[in-house]
């Protein structure tokens, strides 16, 4: 099979040898299509749709106070307070981690958001779109939060349902674009990376990092046997 290279491998050796500036490759990238909200008719627009989806959904109970809106209630869905503290203990320890990850991703980039450069450090060793999973841990988790004190309904679920298709329609326009930008490159990452699921994107890496480790001792292993043998 024909190897695939990706349409920045040029941009990146340029950048290292100092032959182009950021704002030069910014635009190069620009002109390629290659900015991951390429094609949209509004940057974001899954995103930002399926937020406001969410919005009305989840708070509609409020809304309809807010608005006096004298419209049938909606039968609530008993959520039991443990499982709100968990909604809760999970909102406050994953995200920040996996926006931490992000920050650091964009201070290694010379390119800021449009990366030429496919970073495999923190949080994209779990899961591919680390941003994106902390906002949907976010988005998932307030409505159980908030059910302690605001009805969750059925149109909570169906707004909980928007943000998932939401988010899962714009990592795959992305996604498209960055196999364009990295190529081969980027496929592999997909295969050894999961796009959100965090448990299996820690078994695959505590895997690599087994298989790793094997391969260094085997290495010094080698090295210790070919320096007995020069002796």
């Amino acid at each position: 099979m024909e190897k695939k290279e990706g349409e920045v491998k040029d941009l990146r050796e340029k950048l290292e040898k100092g032959e182009m500036t950021r704002e030069e490759i910014l635009a190069k990238m620009k002109k390629r299509g290659l900015y991951h909200h390429t094609g949209e008719p509004i940057p974001g627009i899954f995103t930002i749709s399926s937020i406001i989806i969410w919005v009305v959904l989840c708070f509609f109970p409020i809304i309809c106070v807010m608005f006096n809106l004298n419209i049938v209630d909606i039968p609530s869905i008993e959520i039991l307070g443990e499982i709100s503290i968990i909604a809760f203990i999970f909102a406050a320890v994953m995200p920040p981690p996996l926006f931490y990850s992000v920050y650091l991703r964009g201070k290694q980039s010379v390119t800021g958001d449009e990366n030429i450069i496919l970073v495999r450090t923190g949080a994209y060793r779990i899961v591919r779109h680390p941003a994106v999973l902390a906002g949907l841990i976010l988005f998932l988790a307030l409505p159980i939060i908030f059910a302690v004190k605001l009805p969750f309904t059925v149109l909570s679920v169906l707004g909980e349902m928007a943000v998932i298709i939401g988010a899962y329609l714009q990592v795959l326009h992305e996604e498209k674009i960055n196999v364009r930008k990295w190529g081969d490159e980027y496929i592999q990452y997909m295969k050894e990376v999961p796009r959100f699921n965090f448990i299996l994107g820690i078994w695959r890496w505590a895997r690599r990092k087994k298989r790793d480790n094997l391969e260094k001792e085997k290495k010094k292993v080698g090295e210790k046997h070919a320096k007995n043998d020069e002796g």
